[in-house]
């Protein structure tokens, strides 16, 4: 793991393998690379690599690939699980990253979403997510996407989690 101890503030960065330990989704649906900087149960910010290997740009659309606007959501939404696994892991373990991806819940409610500019292959998109208010597991979550200085999307979710088991 990268992250720093939980003796330190606990800003930190983290690797696919160790989002890989908090998040239960896997290839093709694994969709954050890195997260850049963390903030356990606050914020977070990550970055995904646009590529045209990704098999989704084949059906979309063909002779002009876009990054689907709703796997753009959904990387907020896995970047508010970083953000809440990662406090369920500090609390459990003291480290910011355990085997936790049991308490992943859902993406219950896209409130609003925003799409100002397409993705296209070969773009670094920087997502950032914070966490919002609480209602027993539901949680508010508002997020962005940019890619270089370019907003190209923002959207309020709500998501949920799973109560330990």
């Amino acid at each position: 793991m990268t992250g720093q101890p939980s003796s330190t503030p606990a800003r930190a960065v983290l690797t696919a393998d160790d989002i890989a330990r908090l998040l239960p989704h896997r290839h093709p649906f694994f969709l954050l690379d890195r997260i850049t900087d963390l903030a356990p149960g606050v914020s977070a910010e990550a970055i995904k690599n646009i590529t045209a290997s990704d098999g989704v740009l084949a059906g979309h659309f063909p002779g002009r690939m876009l990054y689907p606007g709703v796997l753009l959501v959904e990387c907020v939404a896995q970047l508010a699980a970083v953000i809440y696994g990662s406090a369920a892991a500090q609390s459990s373990t003291g480290e910011l990253v355990a085997d936790v991806a049991d308490r992943v819940g859902y993406l219950a409610e896209i409130r609003q979403a925003k799409f100002m500019k397409p993705v296209f292959p070969g773009d670094q998109v920087v997502f950032r997510a914070h966490s919002g208010s609480r209602l027993g597991g539901l949680i508010s979550v508002t997020g962005q996407a940019s890619v270089g200085r370019e907003l190209v999307m923002t959207a309020r979710l709500a998501v949920t989690e799973l109560e330990q088991p």
